[in-house]
């Protein structure tokens, strides 16, 4: 064999091995390519933010009704009879000292905590720290080691159109294992100011984050993530002609949330702000009122009734001020005011624009706590 041809047989036996070597090897490339693409931003955010996410198990005791009773109750001197109603609902674990986040609503009426069920298995007793009705967050405490807490997020920062996730324990009556169940959405809307109707007056359903996310009953007190896995709010309700899920859910952002449970884990409470006034709106009094006190504004609400040594009183507030804006906010009815002072901690500082005599001024006072 000639020295050429040697050659044309070695090049040709490297590019039928090249070939080969190329022919077994993307398979390889494309399994890789598919194993990241399937292993993405919300994979991980779940991986990291689903092992702190609990099952929060309470009992009811329900006195039983006349036709409960047995049938030889009777004859004899029926005796109290109760049943045990179980329910279930979500938290998370946020700290290193195993104190967990979830809403007020779901022990609301409870006698007992009957245990707290992290996705690894473990059930563990649980202790009541504090609540808030209001902003409806509750605190409590597992008693346990090694228990994996999730990092938080700002909510203050979150994008419309940003990816979020629901991870909680949906139906966790029907569903008997403690591995939380993740929905995925988006950032709908933010800031959304819900009806007073929704929370009856006692709950401060106030900037929420809107998602599309399911939420469903059982979900109620679970995180709700960004892509990086970091909590940005508390999954609390849906709004639904139906009960069903149409992508109207709505979370308490974590910003507002966290300063709750620091509060309550501080002093057992959220302590009451005191503004120490109370206002009326301009459109429900009638005109002649209005002349007769010199008023001029056509919207806000003006000040009937302000306690003596309050801070808002030593702040130079008077009544038959007219309060136009609070904390830069318009004012166009008494509620614009009580959502201000109900998301205000003791020790924030409260700005009103007043009009009295027809001048303008800006009043400000720190928000103090109510004398127990």
């Amino acid at each position: 064999m000639s020295q050429r041809t040697k050659t044309i047989a070695t090049a040709l036996a490297c590019c039928i091995f090249a070939a080969a070597w190329i022919a077994l090897a993307a398979p390889i490339h494309a399994q890789s390519d598919v194993e990241q693409t399937r292993r993405n931003a919300l994979v991980r955010a779940i991986e990291r933010a689903a092992p702190s996410v609990v099952s929060i198990n309470v009992v009811v005791q329900r006195r039983s009704t006349p036709f409960d009773t047995d049938f030889w109750d009777f004859f004899y001197m029926p005796t109290p009879r109760y049943q045990k109603i179980e329910s279930v609902g979500s938290g998370f674990l946020f700290d290193a000292d195993g104190h967990i986040i979830t809403n007020y609503h779901v022990i609301e009426g409870a006698d007992a905590i009957d245990s707290i069920t992290l996705p690894d298995g473990r059930r563990l007793e649980a202790e009541f720290v504090g609540a808030d009705k209001r902003t409806d967050i509750a605190v409590l405490r597992a008693i346990g080691e090694d228990l994996p807490s999730v990092p938080f997020g700002d909510s203050d920062d979150l994008i419309i159109g940003e990816w979020v996730i629901a991870i909680g324990n949906p139906f966790g009556g029907l569903i008997r294992d403690p591995e939380p169940s993740a929905s995925v959405g988006v950032v709908s809307a933010n800031h959304r100011r819900l009806s007073q109707s929704i929370g009856r007056g006692e709950r401060l359903y106030q900037d929420m984050i809107q998602t599309d996310a399911a939420i469903n009953p059982g979900n109620s007190g679970g995180p709700l993530v960004n892509a990086n896995g970091a909590v940005v709010g508390v999954n609390t309700m849906i709004v639904s002609p139906s009960g069903g899920n149409v992508g109207l859910g709505f979370a308490i952002p974590i910003n507002r949330v966290r300063r709750v449970a620091q509060e309550i884990i501080e002093y057992g409470r959220r302590r009451d702000g005191w503004p120490g006034f109370r206002v009326e709106d301009i459109a429900d009094l009638p005109p002649h009122l209005l002349q007769s006190q010199g008023i001029t504004a056509s919207a806000g609400c003006v000040v009937v009734n302000i306690l003596r040594d309050s801070p808002a009183h030593r702040a130079g507030l008077q009544p038959g001020d007219v309060i136009t804006a609070i904390n830069g906010q318009p004012v166009q009815s008494a509620f614009d005011i009580d959502y201000v002072i109900w998301d205000s901690f003791v020790g924030d500082r409260v700005t009103l624009e007043v009009e009295r005599n027809g001048r303008k001024r800006t009043i400000g006072f720190i928000i103090e706590e109510v004398a127990q």
